[in-house]
């Protein structure tokens, strides 16, 4: 699960494509692997899938 964006802290996961990930609106913004079910993030949003496989 990704942590609140830092310079210093960085996570290794293999980019999906944004039709690969499900973002749930809430009081927590999820970001859900359509590949194999794992939260990607769980926080703050708005959370928005972008081209590049990052999130925002």
């Amino acid at each position: 699960m990704s942590s609140w964006p830092s310079s210093q802290v960085h996570e290794d996961h293999e980019p999906l494509a944004p039709s690969d990930y499900k973002v749930t609106p809430g009081e927590r913004w999820t970001v859900t692997s359509l590949k194999d079910s794992s939260t990607v993030y769980s926080g703050i949003g708005p959370v928005e899938v972008l081209r590049d496989g990052k999130t925002a």
